[in-house]
């Protein structure tokens, strides 16, 4: 029983130490997604960049019903000055160009370290015209 304390203390020891803490700031933007401006999200699969957030904000359109906001600060080390971006033209990876880390647009999820957290994502409320996001 004293090997499986033991194990446990040393496994909790060793963990990564990447625990960054996200800086909180208020997110709260409302648009009119029929606007010329964001032609580049007008379908399925469209993203493009806007302000706020931490690092700024990528706003991806996941269908017709559905976006989805994440901010552009890394969760590797959102402090730093670095900001994520999309890999054009496949339009699938977005990549922190700091550390190498790389997350799906789909979901934020990590899909190459060494980040070990999804991007921070924000809330998004779409009636068919506008768009709120918010935290």
């Amino acid at each position: 029983m004293k090997k499986v304390y033991l194990f446990i203390i040393c496994m909790l020891i060793s963990c990564d130490n990447e625990n960054y803490n996200f800086p909180q700031v208020d997110v709260n933007l409302f648009l009119y997604t029929n606007n010329p401006e964001f032609f580049d999200v007008e379908i399925p699969g469209g993203w493009m960049y806007l302000n706020g957030g931490v690092g700024g904000i990528l706003l991806y359109r996941k269908n017709l019903d559905e976006f989805i906001a994440y901010d552009r600060a890394s969760t590797f080390n959102p402090i730093s000055k670095c900001q994520v971006n999309v890999d054009e033209p496949d339009n699938i990876i977005i990549n922190d160009p700091c550390s190498e880390s790389q997350f799906l647009i789909t979901d934020g999820s990590v899909i190459q370290g060494p980040a070990n957290q999804p991007l921070k994502r924000y809330n998004t409320i779409y009636d068919g015209n506008n768009l709120s996001i918010f935290n």
